[in-house]
């Protein structure tokens, strides 16, 4: 029985990897006939599947555990921005997709802040100055990939920020600050699914508090070392009282 269930949890381990190689293999095999040519920058970022096996890898190396839904929203967001968006030009036939990618951006990026702010003792905050630091740090990673998109549109002659539609009087920037503004609404959706989880006594976020604190293989290790150290010097300095 045990072995079973170590084998289901390895195997649910691999998934999110699993599902980036297939999605992967997929798009490269579809791209060429749905975008009508084959793009050499395309199949280098299809590589993007291997994210997942690189987590998977820090985790033995680094003696770190990282959360299995973080494993889950980053294969996801590959699936969605790269295989569908870039490889099968989802962001071309489906209305809207680039800013409903954004929006799920804002999510996740919300949900990772708060799970690293809980981890990092942030049960201490003020519950408003939580939610403004999670609204700055999604701010900043919205800011950071439009860096990212820019410098990639430079160096590539991508259109990620609509710069090759300014002969027909389309503003780039409008692209950039949209692509901010609805990463926040992503960040607000984040704060609505917080008040369900308020309201539902902690179905949601519930575990994020006592996976936080587990998250280190070698933390409650480290813990319970430090608190022996801690025990010896005040049993030290009562000999010396006495």
């Amino acid at each position: 029985m045990d072995k079973d269930n170590n084998l289901r949890s390895k195997i649910i381990r691999w998934l999110p990897f699993a599902a980036c190689v297939v999605f992967a293999a997929i798009a490269a095999i579809c791209h060429p006939l749905v975008a009508g040519e084959a793009r050499t920058l395309v199949y280098l970022q299809l590589t993007a599947a291997l994210v997942p096996l690189a987590m998977i890898i820090a985790e033995r190396i680094a003696r770190i555990r990282i959360p299995y839904f973080m494993h889950v929203i980053v294969a996801l967001q590959i699936i969605l921005a790269i295989d569908f968006g870039t490889a099968l030009d989802a962001y071309v036939w489906v209305p809207y997709y680039d800013k409903f990618l954004h929006t799920f951006f804002g999510v996740w990026c919300a949900v990772f802040m708060y799970y690293f702010i809980l981890r990092w003792g942030g049960q201490a905050l003020n519950k408003w100055g939580m939610y403004a630091l999670i609204v700055l740090s999604v701010l900043g990673f919205a800011a950071l990939w439009e860096i990212f998109e820019y410098y990639t549109d430079l160096i590539f002659g991508n259109n990620a920020q609509g710069w090759k539609g300014m002969a027909e009087g389309q503003n780039p920037m409008t692209d950039t600050i949209l692509d901010i503004v609805v990463a926040v609404i992503g960040a607000a959706i984040f704060f609505l699914s917080l008040f369900v989880d308020g309201r539902t006594g902690g179905r949601l976020y519930g575990s994020f508090v006592p996976a936080a604190n587990d998250l280190s293989i070698s933390a409650q290790s480290s813990g319970e070392g430090a608190k022996e150290d801690a025990s010896a010097c005040t049993a030290g300095d009562e000999g010396d009282r006495q």
